[in-house]
């Protein structure tokens, strides 16, 4: 076998494995588009403020929510794999729902749930100390009160 042809085999292994690797996997979160998205658990527009979640399955399909608590009642409902995004409070950024700092607070939120995201525990706490009745709480407590509330019902 010569240089030319191990060379040719060589590139089109890299080609499949690119392709493979493009269609699975976590994409990451995608722009909020207010002209078209809806929230896939109440069926609410998305507007592109510091509230949107979105939930990126294995299979890349991106699924937009207009509120954190609208996501952990889908997860709640759904037997999903994939991963969960949410905003940052202050610069509205995507981040992993693993990796941020939540409040719970009577803040208005588009459903009603009042959960805020911080990318950093310090905005966290200063939000804590400047709105009556937040509190810091974590992801798996929000899931698990999504499922408390389905549990009243």
């Amino acid at each position: 076998m010569g240089i030319a042809h191990s060379s040719k085999a060589g590139l089109v292994l890299i080609l499949m494995l690119s392709v493979i690797g493009g269609c699975s996997g976590d994409s990451g979160p995608r722009p909020i588009d207010e002209a078209v998205d809806v929230c896939a658990s109440c069926n609410m527009s998305v507007s592109d403020g510091p509230f949107a979640a979105e939930w990126v399955q294995k299979d890349g399909e991106v699924l937009k929510f207009d509120d954190i608590g609208c996501l952990a009642d889908y997860l709640r409902k759904n037997d999903a794999e994939g991963t969960a995004y949410v905003r940052d409070f202050h610069s509205k950024e995507w981040i992993r729902a693993d990796q941020v700092f939540f409040a719970d607070s009577d803040l208005h939120t588009p459903m009603g749930s009042g959960i805020i995201a911080f990318r950093d525990e310090d905005r966290l706490q200063e939000f804590i100390r400047k709105e009556k009745g937040a509190k810091e709480t974590t992801w798996e407590e929000v899931l698990r009160h999504a499922r408390d509330e389905e549990a009243k019902h």
